[in-house]
């Protein structure tokens, strides 16, 4: 779709958010829109080998593999520009009670906050190898 300046331009659209706020896991031990579930779900299990393993057992889980901790990074510093405003405005056109975007829109910045505190995540780790 060509933008302003007549350049193209690239744009992602999110069609079932629902499906994607639960506990995450394979067929058994799946939730899907369930708030509770995704506050509670463990974001990231360990950092090893400068790689994040991401608690992560959906389909196509190989996307979440072979992530260095660069990588999380830098999606944590682009994602740490978003306003918790904006988040729970994303929540609320999903339209999601106001306990749920409250609820989801802390999740999510934990999570965030989680991938920009990698770097000491894995010099902690590192260190305890030796």
């Amino acid at each position: 779709m060509p933008n302003e300046s007549g350049d193209a331009e690239l744009r992602y659209i999110v069609s079932d958010l629902g499906a994607t706020f639960g506990k995450t896991g394979g067929v058994i031990g799946r939730s899907r829109n369930d708030p509770a579930d995704y506050v509670k779900t463990k974001f990231i299990e360990k950092v090893k080998n400068n790689r994040v393993d991401f608690n992560y057992n959906g389909k196509r889980k190989e996307v979440f593999q072979d992530i260095t901790v660069e990588q999380a990074k830098w999606l944590g510093n682009i994602l740490g520009r978003l306003s918790d405003q904006q988040i729970a405005d994303a929540f609320k056109a999903a339209n999601y009670s106001g306990s749920d975007v409250q609820m989801l829109t802390a999740a999510v910045r934990r999570r965030i906050n989680e991938l920009n505190a990698l770097p000491a995540l894995a010099r902690a780790a590192k260190d305890s190898a030796r």
